[in-house]
């Protein structure tokens, strides 16, 4: 059989899509039906980095500073997450966990074990990495 090499950014497009409805399953599963994956994406980064500025956030999540806005604006609506002022320059605002999100740390834990798990059942740790390696290139390309 022969292995197409084109159509990519349609299997991309298709991974993604299988992945988000995975996580909103898992979402819901957990009991966590407020959120949706793009808000996973922020609490995960602040359990990894505790406090960042809008903008260092955008940075991290790879998203529009606007977008990042308007996730960050409905995960402190829901209580998840709040602003406050840096120690270092009382302007720049920093987004912090709340207590709530904190008490859902192993829950996005065992989320991001089993959202992994799946992607990657069969693979090989080189698999892993030349998989990432690829995709990193192709994307550099845009």
């Amino acid at each position: 059989m022969k292995l197409r090499t084109n159509g990519i950014v349609f299997q991309v497009a298709e991974l993604r899509d299988n992945a988000y409805e995975h996580v909103s399953r898992e979402l819901r599963r957990l009991g966590l039906n407020d959120l949706a994956p793009s808000h996973g994406l922020i609490l995960i980064t602040l359990y990894r980095e505790k406090a960042l500025s809008l903008k260092d956030l955008s940075i991290r999540i790879n998203k529009k500073k606007s977008s990042t806005t308007e996730l960050v604006d409905k995960l402190i609506r829901l209580g998840y997450v709040e602003k406050t002022a840096s120690s270092d320059d009382q302007r720049v605002k920093l987004v912090r966990l709340t207590q709530k999100s904190l008490s859902h740390k192993d829950d996005f834990k065992e989320l991001s074990d089993n959202v992994n798990g799946r992607l990657y059942q069969g693979f090989t740790a080189e698999d892993k990495r030349e998989l990432m390696r690829l995709l990193n290139k192709a994307l550099a390309n845009y």
